[in-house]
């Protein structure tokens, strides 16, 4: 018994392996092999972040310092932040307390005072501002590869004496307080799962999209095979065999090929191309080790649902036509459409983490559905054309009608991509606009002053400030400290630099009124005195005189007129870190727009991930429409009988896809409309693009015809040669 069971599988798993080969189902095995392809692809990708992440993470723990008693300290570290052109920087300012101490992660040793080590992104970019350059941090020191650090022993002996912060003083690195330390150049950073509801949404959707197509694709051929061994006796676990073996090959040519993928891109480091993220080849390698589950796991759902997608039937008694759910009237799919729109229009409204969650859930349970609720739309256009052709007496339009109502479900199958598509293309570009509308428009003003004014802070500017007005030059620095007696601040320069904010009616000796010298502003003095980014509290009083050396040390700081552009701001500060304790720098509107441009450069994580949801939906469709075209040049053979010319065949299609297809692209560019009004609820702001709109109604349009003229082609073709035969 056992030997008879034994061969029965074998001769079952061989059965399935030759029905991989037959002729005509190329596009079967091209849409598994493309979805296995993908699919792991896809979950590699999100391993492969949170590996990258958790050593991130690592790193960044690794090099944080330990503060401890002044008593008890090994060393100084005392972080300030910069910036470089859109980006961040985090300036630690380190000293050694003892020589046997280690360095910070990353450094070979501790930087010689008037020395800097600085990240290699930072190199780059800016390698002579913070003192002279005594090498690279190495990747053991940095978070990744494009994160902006420098390391700077400052030439000053006694630049610690006007740092009193409590956490200056450390005793080894390995601290777990991530939110304490290097918050200049992670302030912006972003948790893990916001990137896995991005990867969910523009990859993992699309992709769920072509599975789906690839499961069902050819399953009229494959259906009538599996009624056969029904009827031959052979029960649903022989049949499932069948299946299985029949899917196994192609989706094990997309496994190896998703693995030779992942093998190759960690090699090497791996630069993403929309965000310029650098991911190092030994994080990708780190999670190698995981390549052999995902590719397994992977491999086995898309077999399940290989099986399932063909195995699964509604159970009907008697002998007439099987007919698909959206043609029978099951409502599921417009009952779920309808829940999944309530639920995301209530996340819209709730807002927060729990309301963006609910929007994402409904929107991608809105846009998988729609396809499977416009089938009975399909059912709707078939009979009406069909009603229409026999009042006519259009033989092409009554066939397309028929077969369209008797199968919607081919359309919901050609849709699902372009549907799909659609509404993350919309809701993608909201959000762009959500985060790039403020970027602009704090760009613009960023830009508009050129870096003509820029303020400068520091540590005890009393002591310091000789050095470093005399550097930058008399002629264009103004000066701003407390006013004694007064809730003010006063600004001291000479007349020359007064002048550059406005035209005077004199020059004053003695503190006056802002009012009482200018008559008139210019554009650097309206950035002065009618706003309130450049000061850090309300000028009551100019001169050209002398300082205040006494008050609030926070209140302390330069004006300079600069006049040289980018060079001129990098001289700037350049004079600072050499002769300043700890100096900022800032330009009208920079705060501003630093966080903006970098809330607008984490959209584009989005386009990075939508490549592979882009390719998906490609994919989806081709093979998708190739699936079409191929049931329907084979059930429409018979009618060579009656014609075999193109047109009347193109006719068909015209009808058949074309039509329903445009009205399926209509009703898709109007959820795609409604959950990007909804998106803009839920982010309060941004807009949506019209235009973007009806180009993708227009691009849904096109694909129509040009699947309706393939397919009466390829019809035609198959009607010319069409013979009667057994099946």
């Amino acid at each position: 018994m056992r030997s008879r069971t034994g061969s029965g599988t074998r001769l079952l798993w061989a059965l399935g392996f030759r029905m991989a080969r037959t002729r005509g189902g190329s596009t079967h095995r091209a849409a598994l092999t493309m979805a296995a392809l993908l699919a792991l692809t896809t979950v590699w990708a999100v391993v492969a972040a949170h590996t990258v992440h958790d050593r991130r993470d690592a790193r960044m723990t690794a090099r944080n310092p330990v503060p401890v008693a002044s008593a008890e300290a090994q060393a100084r570290w005392w972080e300030r932040p910069d910036e470089v052109g859109e980006r961040a920087v985090s300036v630690i300012y380190v000293r050694p307390l003892a020589s046997a101490t280690a360095p910070p992660p990353g450094l070979p040793r501790w930087p010689r005072p008037g020395e800097a080590y600085l990240s290699p992104a930072l190199a780059e970019v800016a390698p002579d501002r913070y003192a002279r350059l005594a090498g690279r941090i190495s990747p053991a020191g940095l978070a990744d590869g494009v994160e902006l650090v420098a390391y700077v022993n400052p030439p000053q002996g006694g630049f610690f004496d006007e740092v009193d912060e409590p956490t200056s003083f450390i005793g080894a690195f390995g601290s777990r307080q991530h939110g304490s330390f290097f918050v200049g150049s992670h302030q912006f950073d972003r948790g893990i799962a916001e990137l896995d509801l991005i990867v969910a949404l523009v990859a993992g959707l699309p992709v769920m999209a072509l599975v789906l197509v690839a499961a069902r694709s050819r399953s009229e051929v494959r259906e009538r095979r599996l009624l056969l061994l029904d009827a031959l006796g052979v029960p649903a676990r022989g049949r499932a065999m069948v299946v299985a073996a029949e899917a196994a090959r192609p989706l094990g040519y997309g496994i190896l090929a998703a693995c030779a993928l992942a093998a190759t891109v960690s090699v090497t480091s791996l630069t993403l191309p929309f965000t310029g993220y650098q991911v190092w080849a030994d994080d990708l390698r780190a999670a190698l080790g995981w390549l052999p589950v995902c590719a397994l796991g992977t491999f086995l759902v898309l077999l399940a649902l290989s099986v399932a997608g063909c195995l699964v039937r509604r159970r009907r008694a008697g002998s007439a036509p099987a007919r698909s759910a959206a043609t029978t009237g099951g409502r599921w799919p417009g009952v779920v459409f309808v829940g999944a729109v309530v639920v995301a229009a209530w996340g819209s409204e709730y807002r927060g983490t729990v309301g963006k969650i609910a929007f994402a859930v409904g929107a991608m349970a809105a846009l998988i559905v729609l396809p499977y609720a416009t089938a009975r739309l399909a059912r709707v256009i078939g009979a009406r054309l069909a009603r229409s052709g026999g009042r006519r007496g259009d033989p092409a339009m009554i066939v397309a009608g028929r077969w369209l109502a008797a199968r919607p479900q081919a359309l919901a199958r050609l849709s699902a991509a372009l549907v799909v598509g659609l509404g993350i293309v919309v809701i993608g570009q909201v959000i762009t606009t959500q985060f790039a509308g403020p970027a602009e428009a704090a760009r613009s003003r960023y830009q508009a002053g050129d870096g003509t004014l820029v303020q400068v802070r520091s540590r005890n500017v009393p002591a310091t400030a000789e050095g470093f007005v005399t550097a930058v030059g008399v002629e264009r620095v103004l000066r701003y400290s407390p006013e004694p007696g007064r809730q003010g601040l006063r600004l001291t320069g000479t007349c020359e630099a007064l002048a550059a904010f406005g035209t005077m009616t004199r020059c004053p000796v003695e503190p006056v009124s802002v009012e009482s010298v200018f008559t008139g502003l210019s554009p650097l003095g309206r950035e002065v005195f009618a706003t309130t980014d450049m000061l850090p509290g309300p000028p009551v009083a100019v001169c050209a005189c002398a300082a205040p050396a006494e008050g609030d040390k926070t209140l302390f700081g330069f004006l300079v007129v600069n006049r040289d552009g980018a060079s001129g701001v990098e001289v700037i500060e350049q004079a600072g870190y050499r002769h300043l304790i700890g100096p900022m720098t800032a330009q009208p509107g920079q705060s501003w727009y630093l966080g903006s441009a970098a809330q607008a450069a984490q959209v584009r994580w989005l386009l990075d991930f939508a490549l592979l949801g882009i390719a998906a939906l490609a994919a989806a469709g081709a093979l998708g429409a190739a699936g079409v075209f191929i049931e329907q040049s084979q059930a429409l053979g018979p009618l060579a009988v009656y014609q075999t010319g193109q047109g009347f065949y193109r006719r068909i299609a015209l009808y058949n896809l074309a039509l329903p297809l445009g009205a399926v692209g209509v009703v898709g560019s109007g959820v795609a409309a409604l959950l990007g009004s909804l998106m803009i609820n839920l982010g309060k702001g941004g807009w949506m693009s019209t235009a973007l709109l009806a180009t993708g109604v227009a691009v849904v349009a096109l694909c129509a015809l040009a699947v309706a003229w393939s397919c009466g082609r390829t019809t035609s073709a198959h009607a010319a040669a069409w013979a009667p035969r057994a099946d």
